[in-house]
């Protein structure tokens, strides 16, 4: 079973957009939850990755992931879900019981 959990998606809408790329940032517009489309986040056939492998980024860079080669595609994925899940745990946004 895929792991879903809204409250930890719902983090990214009040998050800046961790996209390192240049592009028409809409991030003060609020940000999207971008989850991976890698086999290694656990994506497969029918399925989205578990939420919490998502980047922060705002509806234009979520967009330009898809025009993106899939190597760039990937490389600037995985420094927004680097630096997303940096805000994440120094902003104290999950808690550890």
């Amino acid at each position: 079973m895929t792991y879903r959990n809204r409250k930890l998606l719902d983090q990214a809408y009040a998050m800046p957009c961790m996209a390192q790329f240049t592009h028409p940032c809409t991030g003060w517009q609020g940000c999207e939850p971008a989850h991976s489309d890698w086999q290694l986040f656990g994506r497969g056939i029918g399925h989205k990755t578990p939420d919490w492998a998502f980047a922060a980024v705002c509806h234009m860079a979520h967009q330009a992931f898809d025009r993106m080669s899939r190597e760039d595609k990937r490389m600037e994925w995985l420094r927004a879900y680097v630096a997303t899940q940096n805000h994440i745990w120094e902003n104290e946004l999950v808690k550890v019981a």
